[in-house]
């Protein structure tokens, strides 16, 4: 039996998201298909569940510091290596939406690479991640256009590579039973300042339109954010539902107008996939692999600049003109980043290996 070990990052069981999914998603589409597919959360529980002719799967690329020597060690014990680098802006966030702490010691260090270095106490993030790409036997891209990025940002120079974007589901049927509003702004994320769910919170209001907001609120982390924006939630017209399970957040989907993320930086940004698979007008900040994956100019999709508040009101005010739109252009763009799609993708690119 064919076997691979995929790694999710360190304490996913316990934040999971958009990676998250994504990694269990793969080896239900790998085990479907006769794979033995084993989910790791640590380097060295990776390493250990490996033997040869194995298959190595990693994610994102600005991690590489969670796996060490893997790659390197992996092809000593005659394992494959697949990376999934889904390589992603850090620097307007790094410069302006960070809070607390992170924010004063990013006036101080301003390049992001080298506060993510100082923060994880290793060296040159460029270089490792260099290193790595130019190990593995496939480096799989979100869209063509990810190799140019990836060789601008650490000249990497991959030896093979595949497209297999990143997916959703296509059908979820689990139905809300939340008494919810005729139209309103929905905005599904961690409730954090990279997400910055405020900005939406604040637009909605600014617009008079009903808001709901799902999403989670990190641990132990951005805490006077999280009750600012809990506070700030309980005036009329604005309701926080908390963190829901995914097929419950597409079921309230199926309800809401207008989707937005005014996320300061996004790998995907999957909840906007879903959002547009569902039917709404997609508000979303043009960064990351959206753009490139739903095509900047689909009617329905409206996007901004990060923490522009104003650009922002005015993309809303656009899409919720525009309204919802089943089985217009956004949602046939959307149903390309469905598994049934993408799945033949990632098997080729498992079987190139």
């Amino acid at each position: 039996m064919k076997r691979a070990v995929l790694l999710t990052r360190p304490g996913a069981q316990y934040a999971p998201g958009g990676d998250t999914l994504q990694i269990h998603e793969s080896a239900d589409v790998l085990r479907s298909q006769g794979w033995q597919a084993q989910i790791v959360d640590s380097a060295n529980a990776a390493l250990e569940a490996l033997r040869e002719g194995d298959t190595l799967h990693l994610w994102n690329i600005q991690r590489v510091w969670d796996w060490g020597e893997l790659v390197q060690q992996a092809r000593r014990r005659g394992a494959r290596v697949l990376i999934t680098p889904l390589l992603h802006p850090l620097g307007l966030y790094h410069r302006r939406g960070r809070a607390g702490l992170d924010r004063l010691a990013a006036k101080f260090i301003r390049d992001p690479d080298r506060f993510a270095a100082l923060r994880w106490g290793r060296g040159n993030l460029r270089a490792e991640a260099k290193t790595a790409l130019d190990a593995a036997d496939v480096v799989l891209l979100a869209h063509k256009q990810e190799l140019a990025w990836l060789q601008d940002w650490c000249e990497a120079q991959p030896r093979c590579t595949a497209v297999v974007p990143p997916a959703i589901p296509a059908v979820q049927t689990v139905s809300t039973a939340t008494a919810l509003p005729q139209d309103f702004i929905l905005s599904v994320g961690r409730i954090e300042p990279l997400k910055n769910p405020m900005a939406v919170r604040k637009a909605a209001a600014r617009l008079r339109r009903d808001s709901i907001f799902v999403g989670g609120v990190p641990r132990g982390q951005h805490l006077l954010y999280s009750r600012a924006f809990r506070r700030s939630t309980r005036r009329a017209g604005t309701r926080w539902l908390g963190p829901l399970p995914a097929a419950q957040v597409r079921a309230v989907m199926r309800h809401a107008r207008v989707h937005a993320l005014a996320s300061w930086t996004e790998v995907l940004g999957r909840v906007s996939v879903e959002a547009a698979l569902e039917g709404c007008a997609v508000v979303a900040t043009n960064v990351g692999h959206l753009p490139a994956l739903l095509g900047r100019e689909t009617p329905g999709l409206f996007l901004v600049e990060p923490g522009d508040d104003e650009g922002l009101l005015k993309a809303i005010q656009e899409a919720w003109s525009f309204g919802r739109s089943p089985g217009g252009p956004l949602s046939l763009r959307a149903e390309s980043l469905t598994w049934e799609r993408v799945a033949p993708q990632l098997l080729d690119a498992y079987e190139a290996s």
